[in-house]
Parts: structure tokens; C-alpha cells; sequence
């Protein structure tokens, strides 16, 4: 799975660049500017790539949906042309008519299905805010789709819901307040940036608790480092924008 993470430490990399003193508050100006233009191209650019994969999904299932029918009109065809009946010919019509509506039902909710349990399967891996948020979505997915109650519709609509807004999270940087364990059961207030669903900077409001967070096969793994605290601090500072000038932040960045 691929991440903007590493797009997004190279922006922030950009801060970096020398500014001289006397041009200090035009060069950051100018920089967030730029850097706003560029975000919104990347939202962008990242929507379009979600409606284009919705969009092939669609596609592929109706490619799918078509040639079986296909294959089966053509066997149906050749058989019913052997009869010149009148009795057959109406025969006919009725097996054609109620053959497709069932090949088109048995294929739809087949890629349905796949998709559920493609979306299931992802869930554990997913960020806590996120899980959080798709919650309504999620526990309408049927665990087992032989004996739900749910259309196929609003299946399809609650799969589509999850994975949109997954997207939507990986293309940005969500800042959340939350309580974490840092020392056995300590638990203390810190800030969390979430890099979309790569990675995750946390620190507490003295600086002195900090760590990193990344996603494993049973949900995500947060690591208490206090020598980040320094770095994780300016970088969520910078984020929020609580300081004067914008510069590199060093820290440490995991590619699955």
C-alpha cells in the first residue's frame, strides 16, 4: 500500500531553506502560500484517483456482468432456435427475461461480497479517529451475507462510504487530542498527527512523552521514545502553527 508520507516529509523538509532576516515574515508567507496551492493539488489530483478507481471497479464489474450473459444468451438462443413453435417462442422470452435478472443479481452481489470482505479485512488496520468515524459504516456490513436483511444497494453504498473516506484520510494530515499510555498504565493528554495511514507523531503537552505509531495486522503499534519528544514537539507546533518561522524537523519514518 502506498502512503503520500513520504511527499508530505519532503514538504515539510522545504522549510529548511535559508531565509534572511530581514525577508523572514515575506519568504514564510510566500512558502505558505505555495504550500497551500500544493496541498490543494494533491487533494485534488488524490479525489480524482479515488472516482477513477470507483469509477474502473464499476467498469470491470459490468464488463464481467456482460460477458457471462453473453455466453449464456448464446447458449440459450441456440437451443430455443431449434423450436418454431409459437409455444416456444413465448418460452423463450420468459427464460431469457428471468435468466437475466438472475445472472445480473448473482453477479452483483458476488463483487458485493468480495468487496465487504475486502473492507472487513481492512478495518483492523486502520487508524483509531478513522475507525471512529466509519463506525455507522461499518457495522452495517454483514458479517455473514447469506442471511442479511440489508439491499444490495445499501450494501454497495456503506462499501463505497468506507473506502472514500479512507482515501480521503491517506491524502492528508489529521491532527486528533487523545490519551495514551506512556510508562505502564501512565496515561497522559498528547497530540497526535497522523501522517494518512502510514504513520503517527504523538507528544504530550510537557514534551517530555513522545513517541511513533505505525499500522500492524491487528491494529496500529504506538512506540514510547522520549528522545522524539524535542522534534515531535516542533513538529505539531508548526502544524497548528503556534510559531513564528517554519524549519525541517528530523524524525524518524517507517515505508511499509
Amino acid at each position: 500500500m502506498k502512503h503520500p508520507l513520504p511527499r508530505v516529509i519532503a514538504m515539510t523538509a522545504l522549510a529548511v531553506l535559508a531565509v534572511a532576516p530581514a525577508h523572514a515574515q515575506d519568504a514564510v508567507g510566500d512558502f505558505r502560500e505555495k504550500l497551500g496551492k500544493w496541498v490543494e493539488s494533491r487533494q485534488l489530483i488524490s479525489k480524482e484517483r479515488t472516482d477513477w478507481d470507483v469509477e474502473k471497479e464499476t467498469l470491470r464489474a459490468t464488463r464481467n456482468l456482460l460477458e457471462q450473459e453473453k455466453e449464456a444468451l448464446a447458449a440459450e438462443v441456440k437451443e430455443l432456435e431449434e423450436s418454431n413453435t409459437a409455444s416456444d417462442d413465448e418460452r423463450r422470452d420468459l427464460l431469457l427475461e428471468r435468466g437475466e435478472f438472475q445472472r445480473a443479481g448473482r453477479a452483483l452481489e458476488d463483487e458485493i461480497r468480495v468487496m465487504e470482505q475486502q473492507v472487513l479485512a481492512l478495518a483492523p488496520r486502520l487508524p483509531e479517529p478513522l475507525r471512529d468515524k466509519l463506525e455507522p459504516l461499518l457495522v452495517q456490513i454483514p458479517t455473514d451475507p447469506e442471511n442479511t436483511r440489508v439491499p444490495l444497494g445499501q450494501r454497495l453504498m456503506n462499501v463505497l462510504g468506507v473506502l472514500a473516506q479512507a482515501e480521503k484520510f491517506n491524502g492528508t494530515a489529521t491532527f486528533v487530542g487523545e490519551t495514551r499510555a506512556v510508562e505502564g498504565d501512565q496515561k497522559v493528554q498528547v497530540r497526535t498527527l497522523y501522517w494518512g495511514l502510514g504513520q503517527a507523531f504523538f507528544v504530550d503537552a510537557s514534551g517530555n512523552a513522545a513517541g511513533v505509531g505505525r499500522p500492524g495486522p491487528d491494529g496500529w503499534v504506538f512506540q514510547n521514545d522520549p528522545a522524539l519528544a524535542g522534534d515531535a514537539k516542533r513538529l505539531l507546533d508548526i502544524y497548528e502553527g503556534n510559531v513564528d518561522a517554519i524549519e525541517f524537523v528530523r524524525l524518524p519514518v517507517g515505508i511499509q
